[in-house]
C-alpha cells in the first residue's frame, strides 16, 4: 500500500482493484480514496530489528536503532534506541554534542575512498576521540 493505509468506512477493507482485471473493473477506484500518510522516510545508518512494523508516513532519524518486533506508530528521533509496542525512545546512543557532529558531518556522504579512511574512527569505541576528530574535520 506504499505511503497509504486501508479504507475503513467500507464494509470490506479490501482494496480489491489492485488485483486488477474483472476485479478492477467492478470496483471503486480505491487507491485515489485510500487515507494517504506520506512517504516512509529512513535516515541513513538506521538499524531496523527483526519483524518490525513501520506504519506510512513516518520518519526515522539517521543513526537509529529500532529493536525487534517493534511497531512504530510515530517518528523517532536521530541516534535515539527504541523499541515496543507501540514503539518508544529507550535513550539516545550518544550525548548531544556527539549527535549534532554527526548529523552536521554527515559520514555517510562521503566518497568510498574518504569513506574508506574514515571507517577506523566509526568503529572506535573512544568517543572523545571521535568527538575531537568530528570537530576538526567540520573546521576545515
Amino acid at each position: 500500500m506504499g505511503p497509504a493505509n486501508h479504507r475503513l468506512g467500507t464494509a470490506s477493507t479490501y482494496p480489491f482493484n489492485v488485483m486488477g482485471k474483472l476485479w478492477s473493473k467492478v470496483t471503486a477506484p480505491h487507491l485515489s480514496e485510500l487515507p494517504h500518510k506520506g512517504d516512509l522516510i529512513l535516515g541513513n545508518d538506521v538499524w531496523l530489528g527483526r519483524h518490525c512494523v513501520v506504519m506510512p508516513g513516518i520518519k526515522i532519524g539517521d543513526g537509529c536503532i529500532v529493536a525487534a518486533h517493534s511497531v512504530v506508530t510515530h517518528n523517532l528521533a536521530p541516534y535515539s534506541i527504541c523499541g515496543g509496542n507501540p514503539c518508544q525512545v529507550i535513550k539516545k546512543r550518544f550525548d548531544e554534542e556527539l549527535i549534532a557532529l554527526l548529523l552536521e558531518f554527515k559520514w555517510w556522504d562521503l566518497t568510498p575512498k574518504d569513506l574508506v579512511d574514515f571507517i577506523p574512527l566509526l568503529c572506535d569505541f573512544d568517543l572523545k576521540k571521535v568527538k575531537e576528530e568530528l570537530k576538526r574535520r567540520l573546521l576545515k
